[in-house]
């Protein structure tokens, strides 16, 4: 009985999956119309809506130091890894200086805009390993202007991190050499608070000790005339105090050395300062000249230019077909099933 049963399901099975593809067959031509309609449409949206996208690539490579020497001393760089100096080519500064030299209008193109066309790729994947090697990818409506723009970028980018670690410096040592110029003053004073009550101890203590003892001299050509002499002891107090003034004097000149050449140091960072803030206030129109030395250009660099790309990156007409070619086929089949069942069941 089980065994009937089980044949009478898979043949009503069978003869329902063959209504199925019959119902399919027999509105063939509306799923066939629906599947190119739809490509025809995802085609002509891809080709005359959709705006082509060319994309720039730069290889960048960046072996920024912890710490570079400078005629002031070392300095220790604020950003630590290769990652954080990468995510600065998007920063603010950079994106609103790019946006100027594109002659962009800034009601179209913000920065907000502009950082969405930018991407960036680490091209090491080693696990283990300091990331040196970056790639950018700038995007924009033509060749032409998307390489034009990742040179822009690139320029910017290498001004900004210039102009960043430098101004850093400059700020780090004129805050370090005010305060060891205050540090030197005081000193200053206390060494010639001590030299003072130093001479004036000096002045009021005696060379020599008189201790009253005499000496009986002989004289070499008459043995019998002898003649006495009194002795006076040298002062130790005294001498120590003289010592010590000498030491004074030697730690005063030592310090006002050390002050003056500080303060040459900080007159001469406070030139750069003002020439980077003549910089800025002239909208960086001339390059930022500095006695500090900089690092970035040797650090950070292209391991080839750019190349104007010869291919759009997207939209992919065929792909976009084949897409709205099968949503379309979709479509179809779930409408031809849709009026098969409809029809059906009012027939019924």
């Amino acid at each position: 009985m089980n065994e009937n049963q089980n044949n009478i399901q898979y043949y009503d099975d069978e003869i329902d999956l063959r209504e199925l593809i019959m119902a399919l067959w027999k509105r063939k031509k509306m799923i066939i119309a629906f599947t190119l309609a739809v490509a025809i449409l995802a085609a002509s949206f891809s080709m005359f809506i959709l705006s082509p996208v060319y994309k720039t690539s730069l290889d960048i490579i960046i072996s920024m130091p912890e710490i570079y020497n400078t005629r002031y001393g070392e300095y220790k760089l604020p950003i630590t890894t290769n990652e954080q100096y990468i995510n600065l080519i998007s920063s603010d500064d950079v994106l609103i200086n790019t946006i100027k030299d594109m002659n962009y209008d800034t009601e179209e193109i913000s920065v907000e805009n502009l950082n969405k066309r930018i991407a960036v790729i680490a091209s090491n994947t080693k696990a283990n390993t300091v990331q040196n090697s970056f790639t950018v990818t700038v995007s924009a409506d033509n060749p032409e202007e998307s390489h034009k723009l990742a040179k822009s970028l690139f320029e910017n980018y290498i001004e900004f991190l210039d102009v960043m670690v430098k101004e850093r410096a400059i700020n780090h040592y004129i805050n370090l050499f005010s305060v060891e110029l205050m540090a030197l003053q005081n000193t200053l004073d206390v060494e010639k608070e001590t030299l003072s009550k130093n001479e004036e101890l000096l002045s009021q203590t005696p060379k020599v000790i008189n201790t009253k003892s005499n000496v009986e001299i002989q004289s070499p050509l008459n043995d019998e005339s002898n003649y006495i002499i009194p002795i006076e002891t040298a002062n130790p107090n005294y001498i120590k105090i003289e010592n010590d003034i000498i030491q004074n004097k030697q730690s005063i000149n030592s310090i006002e050395s050390s002050i003056n050449k500080t303060m040459e140091y900080i007159e001469e960072l406070n030139v750069e300062k003002q020439a980077v803030s003549k910089y800025y206030k002239n909208g960086r129109t001339e390059k930022l000249e500095t006695s500090v030395i900089g690092i970035v250009e040797n650090n950070v660099y292209l391991a080839s230019q750019p190349a104007i790309p010869t291919q759009k990156s997207s939209p992919n007409n065929s792909l976009n077909t084949i897409i709205g070619a099968v949503l379309g086929g979709m479509v179809g089949v779930m409408a031809a099933l849709f009026m098969e069942y409809w029809f059906k069941k009012e027939n019924n």
